[in-house]
């Protein structure tokens, strides 16, 4: 015959644990990459490594948007 839960027995158990929603980023936080970020980006990698400046300015592009 199973056994009755007491009142000592059920104050035993832990609580559950409350789940945390995800946290969405505000939209102060999202950050927008304008022309002179890529730009300024462009121009570091270009004196780090030379190259075209065009594939310098979509590498920057996507550095940017990736970060």
């Amino acid at each position: 015959m199973p056994r009755k839960a007491t009142a000592a027995a059920a104050s035993t158990r832990k609580p559950a644990a409350k789940k945390t929603p995800t946290r969405r980023p505000k939209q102060a936080e999202l950050v927008e990459a304008t022309w002179d970020h890529v730009a300024t980006r462009a121009y570091y990698i270009h004196l780090e490594e030379g190259g075209d400046p065009t594939d310098n300015w979509l590498r920057a592009e996507r550095e940017l948007i990736a970060a």
